[in-house]
């Protein structure tokens, strides 16, 4: 099973679910939130490890065009040293964060890991649209539509 959930950081430094979220974040350029992704109930990446949410999920849409192709990809975070893989072996998807000392892994199957990422980041990136119009993400969109 492969949950992910997308929060936005308000301006009091509190996380808020994305779907709870009713206000544009405080700067549109630099929007700080969190990705927390559990596979198989072990949390890859979660609020600790929050960043310019909306570049990393853009990162992430390029992460999808690109396994989907090659089998492999990996991005770091927008502004901290946080490693990110997807690697497909047959039918399943390694999925591994490296957060400084510790490396977290885990595996699911691959349509259903792809699936249910492309499905939160379409999400996420509605959302935004919503809350900042001037940002439309269309080429992450569009990544994620394939």
């Amino acid at each position: 099973m492969v949950e992910i959930e997308t929060f936005l950081k308000g301006s009091d430094g509190v996380f808020v679910p994305m779907e709870s979220c009713r206000t544009p974040p405080p700067d549109h350029d630099y929007v700080e939130g969190a990705i927390r992704l559990f596979v198989d109930g072990l949390e890859i990446i979660g609020i600790e490890e929050w960043d310019y949410v909306d570049q990393l999920w853009c990162y992430i849409a390029e992460m999808v065009k690109e396994v989907q192709s090659s089998g492999y990809a990996e991005t770091y975070f927008p502004d901290q040293p946080i490693k990110l893989s997807f690697h497909v072996t047959g039918a399943r998807l390694l999925v591994t964060a490296v957060i400084g000392e510790e490396t977290k892994t885990a595996n699911s199957s691959s349509a259903h890991f792809l699936e249910t990422l492309k499905t939160a980041g379409i999400s996420f990136f509605t959302k935004m649209s919503e809350l900042v119009p001037d940002n439309s993400y269309t080429e992450a969109r569009q990544q994620l539509s394939v």
